[in-house]
């Protein structure tokens, strides 16, 4: 089988469901994220193994996000919950269908989303993820994890600024609603992506 025959084989299997293997929860990196005390390294990634194991335990390998307060001390000192899990369907997940998740987004400083999403997509972040990392001040970390364990990560840092994030992803989504073809799309999305760290937002893949 030639490259481009084998290339378009790899796409055409991208685009159904892949269903998550424990190698591929073994193979979550532990990430130095930026922006994020060094003692929060393994708890990200334990907790990105997390939403592996339970997308493929409790949730057919379906999207499912998990809400973790950097708070989570002070929390549990006063008894409450620090960790927030919603479940999704095939394409997306909302962090705020889960009670916990909502109260940690809404009340708690420095909340860390981390996202399953099971296709391994055009972007490894889509433009409904940025907007929703922009609308809540207090998430500051938002972590994609792929079905193949892969992990990409968006963190405001001390220069974000809000207004100018908004107006990046307008200009992006714009892009998005002219785009003709699955390359148009791909293009919206790095647009928000590779500009970011003019407004105050780290991107990195690991």
């Amino acid at each position: 089988m030639n490259r481009d025959l084998r290339d378009l084989e790899m796409a055409r299997k991208r685009d159904h469901k892949i269903m998550i293997t424990d190698e591929a929860i073994n193979k979550v990196p532990r990430v130095q994220y930026k922006e994020i005390p060094e003692m929060e390294y393994d708890n990200l990634q334990e907790l990105a193994k997390q939403v592996l194991q339970i997308s493929k335990d409790e949730n057919d390998s379906n999207e499912v996000a998990v809400t973790y307060s950097l708070e989570s001390a002070r929390l549990i000192e006063k008894g409450e919950r620090y960790i927030g899990v919603a479940l999704g369907a095939e394409h997306d997940v909302d962090p705020l269908s889960d009670s916990t998740s909502y109260h940690l987004i809404r009340a708690t400083k420095d909340c860390v989303v981390i996202v399953l999403h099971n296709h391994p997509s055009l972007s490894a972040f889509s433009l409904s993820d940025v907007q929703f990392f922009l609308r809540y001040e207090t998430v500051k970390m938002m972590v994609v994890v792929t079905n193949l364990g892969n992990v990409s990560y968006l963190v405001k840092n001390k220069k974000y600024d809000f207004e100018k994030a908004v107006m990046l992803l307008n200009e992006a989504v714009d892009l998005n609603n002219k785009a003709e073809n699955i390359r148009d799309l791909q293009a919206a999305a790095d647009y928000f992506l590779k500009s970011c760290y003019n407004i105050g937002i780290n991107y990195e893949i690991r």
